[in-house]
């Protein structure tokens, strides 16, 4: 009797091994499959961190661009004296054209409304910036995207600043603005081609 139970010690090890490595194996698989959820989901929240900076910045380009043309308008017309329901209150005073295009630039730049306009793009830039910082070191099948965007952000910034302080004079201003304009736009649709 003494002897049966002997052999039955080595079978109880190989057993107990048994179950562990099945045991590490499910633990492995889980810890695999855990990582490839996490990495998914990291994914997932890349591209709608993308998709986000990509359209608050279409939002911040269009109010710049309704801003710059409003400050080439009144820009033009208080120098050729043109008279515009949209410009008179800023290139006018009393019923004539105010002497300076600056003083006409400056009535708009004081413009309660316009203030506004310009703060809004302010805060559409200060947004942007803070969504791009979380964008760098994209997961590898966006690093095509996130060059395109960066173009896209470039553009983006030049065009804001600009209308925030234009500068030079009516023809560089309206050149610069417009060229401008058109790289926002044209960079925007190639970024559109990585979004769903």
């Amino acid at each position: 009797p003494d002897m049966n139970t002997e052999p039955q010690k080595p079978k109880r090890k190989c057993i107990a091994l048994i179950v562990i490595a099945v045991v590490l194996a499910a633990v492995a698989a889980v810890g695999l499959l855990g990582f490839s959820a996490m990495k998914k989901a990291e994914k997932k929240q890349y591209y709608r961190n993308m998709e986000t900076v990509v359209y608050t910045m279409l939002d911040g380009a269009a109010d710049a661009e309704t801003a710059g043309n409003l400050i080439k308008s009144v820009w033009y017309n208080s120098i050729y004296e043109e008279e515009d329901v949209k410009t008179d209150k800023y290139t006018m005073k009393n019923g004539r054209f105010v002497d300076d295009f600056n003083d006409a630039l400056s009535n708009l730049f004081d413009d309660t409304d316009f203030k506004e306009d310009i703060s809004q793009i302010k805060d559409n830039q200060s947004r942007v910036t803070t969504l791009m910082k979380e964008l760098k070191n994209p997961p590898k099948e966006y690093e095509e995207a996130y060059a395109a965007l960066m173009t896209y952000y470039d553009s983006y910034l030049k065009l804001t600043k600009m209308v925030i302080n234009p500068t030079g004079s009516l023809k560089s201003f309206s050149e610069d603005f417009n060229a401008s304009d058109t790289d926002t736009v044209n960079s925007y649709e190639k970024v559109e081609l990585y979004l769903d």
